[in-house]
């Protein structure tokens, strides 16, 4: 399994890396899109969605983002990103070691409800990450920048479990999930971001700051994986897809990103330099 993860890796990262420096933002918006809808009809695939619903929803999809990408305000878009995920982190503490409530475990099976988050979550995901790929000069840099602090997250995360994992950090979520590999997690992206600092990513940004962002964002990272795991636990289901070999489905793979690149995002635009 790690074998054909890493092999994935290795294949997918430097055409992730060039598309990223590469790319215009339309060509951003458009490969952003695809990713969106495709952990988007995964996530309605395990609420069990019917095809025809999942194209619809998929459409509707579309015609959100582009309305949002034309009329709505930088600011109330990633004032929602922050806000929400700020809430998701909250339940995901408060039900860490603990069942949910059989009211919020009937949530994630009500089909609209779920439609409803897939489709808040994806377009908070391509929203943000278009604004941040758009700040002159820097953008894609930092974009890179946050899909980078996220592996190294989730790298970090996987060996220093491995290797120390003695406490749950979310037993009652994702069992193979510890402390210890939390720890690992943040050592990774506090290092990331001093090294990032020092190649000048930060811009005007205090180092203190940039770590201070920097960690919150792989913590809310962790988040993202969380959020999914309850989906899938509920459903009884262990990866969302098969798409990627050792990886799962898209949504598998992203499912911290989508947490981290919008509330990254939200958390840049508050400091007023951007």
């Amino acid at each position: 399994m790690l074998k054909q993860r890493l092999l994935t890796a290795a294949l997918l990262i430097p055409l992730v890396i060039m598309a990223i420096l590469l790319l215009p933002t339309i060509g951003m918006i458009g490969l952003l899109t695809v990713v969106a809808l495709m952990a988007m009809w995964e996530w309605l695939s395990m609420a069990q969605m019917q095809p025809l619903i999942k194209v619809l929803a998929s459409l509707s999809f579309i015609a959100a983002l582009l309305a949002l990408l034309a009329l709505a305000g930088i600011n109330h878009m990633l004032l929602t990103g922050l806000v929400f995920w700020l809430l998701i982190s909250f339940i995901i503490v408060l039900f860490a070691n603990r069942p949910l409530p059989s009211s919020l475990a009937q949530l994630f099976h009500n089909k609209f409800v779920t439609y409803l988050l897939s489709m808040l979550v994806a377009l908070l995901f391509v929203y943000s990450t278009v604004w941040l790929h758009g700040i002159a000069g820097k953008g894609p840099w930092l974009v890179l920048y946050v899909l980078i602090s996220v592996w190294l997250a989730d790298t970090g995360g996987y060996f220093a479990g491995k290797r120390w994992g003695k406490h749950a950090l979310a037993k009652a979520i994702s069992p193979n999930k510890t402390l210890e590999g939390l720890m690992g997690a943040i050592v990774l992206v506090m290092i990331w971001s001093i090294m990032a600092y020092f190649m000048g990513i930060s811009q005007f940004l205090s180092l203190p700051l940039w770590i201070f962002i920097s960690v919150l964002t792989g913590l809310v990272s962790v988040s993202g994986d969380l959020f999914e795991s309850l989906f899938k636990r509920s459903y009884q289901i262990k990866d969302s897809g098969s798409l990627l070999p050792g990886h799962g489905g898209m949504l598998d793979r992203v499912d911290s990103l989508l947490a981290a690149v919008p509330f990254f995002a939200a958390l840049l635009w508050l400091t007023g330099q951007f």
